[in-house]
């Protein structure tokens, strides 16, 4: 059978993906198949019993073409495990794809491991420069699936939400985890006299006032041994703090149960410049199972610098130290995973990490699967790298804006370098510039692109698949 399409496809300049092959409840055979740079759901059987429409492309003998529409993808899910699902497994690892293609390489790698792959990953942030929606996100995430022939649960994350306006969005689409960025309603009372933060603390609520008194004093046993003592101060400074933000989070968690009631919640104070102290992490805790919400991850600010596209920078060793006490306190208070974000490529910290959460954690990746789309564009097409280049550094300081590095215009030539392009684009100043101007470069290069990588598509799921790996070979120490 796979042969006979293969070759009936060809003659009509189709190509085939036979992993996808597979028969839905009602016994109908689908797959996926691409002409071009366009991929269409295929249906065996000229009467269509899934009832998918319109017609996208002429049909093959009894074969029906269609585009993976919103109204289809619905029909779909009635009769194929395509929809998004919470965590069923200790780990979960997020593999933010910004252009929509490789999500087929990502279930390549992460079906091998004991993780969910949530694999339709993108911030407010991400869509606005990628011009794209929730629901095209989780679109491209399902066809990649479909071809890679993956019948295995996996997630999708509503990434670093902090209006309800996107949150309705996500929520619409049936997006099974929603992280809250709580970074906008904090209050930065840090520095404030000791008389001023009890004077401010008689304004708190009930429940926070609670949390207090039930917690100074508190002893964490810490793994290996010892403990930490919970500070009345500092919980009380905390509560100062993140009173306000978790006020939001009650009332967003509220909003998604207006259209689920099954999904993983995310609360993300990894965001500005306060490192998450113990007490800030148990006042957060502590405060959401107070007011019922039951929340799945928590990601804490940790020592040193998480910047885009590059290893950790920091001391390795109050990483560590602050990882035990985080973990210490998840599994007393709940059981909650961790979350570790701006993931991509901190291989030094993936041993540590993976050894003291004793794999029960979430980690969150996006740029570098789209760092291995400049690198397969390095090798295959120099004159459109140096175009994009020139883009990167014209847009330098707007592009900065939106993240965290610490790169400047001057620490790069003005015009690509004769010789190994592949090596230059491996230098971290340069992945740092390619990382935080895929807005500008898909504005102006798109169609240069897509059509680059869709030409070598084999190349740059590979480039993709290997270099995912090599993040969970360290953390699961393969």
């Amino acid at each position: 059978m796979i042969e006979e399409l293969i070759s009936a496809l060809k003659g009509k300049g189709f190509c085939l993906y036979p992993k996808s092959i597979r028969k839905t409840e009602g016994g109908a055979t689908i797959f996926v198949a691409k002409r071009g740079c366009e991929k269409f759901i295929c249906v065996i059987e000229g009467s269509n019993p899934i009832g998918l429409s319109p017609e996208a492309a002429p049909a093959v003998e009894n074969i029906g073409f269609y585009k993976l529409s919103w109204e289809n993808y619905l029909k779909l899910k009635e009769v194929l495990p395509i929809a998004p699902s919470p965590c069923n497994k200790k780990a979960s690892f997020g593999t933010g794809d910004r252009l929509g293609l490789v999500t087929a390489a990502h279930l390549d790698v992460l079906s091998r491991y004991p993780v969910l792959p949530v694999v339709a990953q993108q911030s407010p942030r991400e869509l606005m420069k990628e011009h794209r929606t929730f629901k095209s996100v989780l679109l491209d995430a399902v066809m990649g699936l479909l071809e890679s022939g993956y019948t295995g649960a996996f997630g999708a994350d509503a990434d670093h939400i902090k209006d309800e306006e996107h949150l309705r969005e996500g929520a619409a689409a049936g997006y099974s985890m929603y992280t809250l960025d709580v970074s906008d309603w904090l209050n930065n009372v840090g520095d404030k006299p000791e008389s001023q933060k009890r004077e401010m603390a008689k304004g708190l609520s009930q429940e926070s006032q609670s949390v207090i008194a039930e917690n100074q004093g508190r002893k964490i046993q810490l793994p290996g041994g010892g403990e930490y003592t919970v500070s009345e101060l500092e919980l009380l400074t905390s509560a100062l703090i993140y009173e306000k933000s978790m006020q939001k989070v009650c009332e967003m968690d509220g909003i998604i149960r207006e259209y689920l009631q099954n999904f993983d919640l995310e609360v993300s104070i990894d965001e500005g410049s306060r490192e998450t102290t113990p007490e800030d992490h148990l006042f957060v805790a502590e405060y959401l199972h107070k007011r019922g919400i039951d929340f799945k991850s928590l990601a804490p600010k940790f020592p040193g610098e998480f910047q885009k596209g590059v290893d950790f920078v920091g001391d390795l060793d109050a990483f560590t130290k602050s990882l035990k006490i985080q973990v210490a306190l998840s599994r007393e208070i709940g059981g909650y995973r961790l979350s570790l974000h701006s993931g991509s490529d901190k291989f030094s910290v993936y041993p540590i990490f993976g050894d003291v959460t004793g794999g029960n954690f979430h980690i969150k990746t996006s740029g570098t699967s789209w760092l291995q789309a400049v690198k397969l564009v390095a090798a295959a097409n120099a004159e459109l790298l140096q175009r994009l280049y020139a883009l990167c550094l014209q847009n330098l300081d707007e592009s900065k804006k939106a993240y965290h590095v610490s790169i400047t215009s001057e620490n790069f030539p003005p015009a690509l370098p004769d010789g190994d392009l592949l090596a230059f684009c491996d230098r971290l100043d340069v992945r740092q510039l390619f990382h935080i101007s895929y807005g500008v470069l898909l504005d102006e290069e798109k169609d240069q692109i897509f059509n680059t990588l869709c030409s070598h598509e084999e190349e740059h799921y590979a480039l993709v698949s290997e270099h995912i790996e090599k993040h969970l070979n360290l953390i699961y120490r393969s």
